[in-house]
């Protein structure tokens, strides 16, 4: 995920704000397939669709039209899919709607779970009013950017002595 400029704010404020308002979150390749899989368990749907689906049932996630592309070829390539067309009265032209094939159903419900886990572990990350570090992220085991290792923050050396 890149990381958006920052605002104009001032200093730490501008991290802060980022930490209060995280920004949205953009689907890789295996989570996009895993929600258009989601979306296919229940209907027939179509590309544009999952897109507004995804921003609506989750405000925080997105799907760039490059990442749904490639999944949508990934589960064409893998043989989960097939599409048709359908005509819609509001439209000109046919509308491109894609089906999962019953022979990949039970792939798609395997995916489901740990689907479903992400979602709740991202959600909760992003709305955890706490921002200490989660089980997998500990300090780092050097000094501070900014400091030295073996400079006291008085602008003291630490001599051969003061060492443990």
């Amino acid at each position: 995920m890149r990381s958006r400029p920052l605002p104009p704010r001032s200093g730490l404020e501008s991290i802060r704000a980022f930490f209060e308002r995280p920004p949205v979150q953009h689907l890789s390749l295996e989570l996009a397939v895993c929600w258009i899989l989601e979306r296919l368990l229940e209907a027939d749907t179509y590309p544009t669709a999952l897109m507004q689906d995804l921003s609506s049932s989750h405000p925080k996630l997105r799907l760039s039209e490059t990442v749904l592309q490639q999944a949508l070829g990934f589960l064409d390539q893998d043989g989960a899919i097939a599409s048709y067309a359908k005509r819609c009265p509001s439209r000109g032209r046919p509308r491109r709607m894609l089906h999962l094939l019953e022979t990949r159903r039970s792939d798609a419900e395997q995916l489901m779970a740990p689907w479903h886990h992400w979602l709740d572990e991202n959600e909760r990350n992003l709305h955890a009013s706490s921002h200490a570090p989660g089980p997998g992220i500990h300090p780092a085991p050097h000094a501070a950017a900014g400091h030295r290792p073996g400079v006291l923050s008085a602008g003291r050396q630490q001599g051969p002595h003061d060492r443990r």
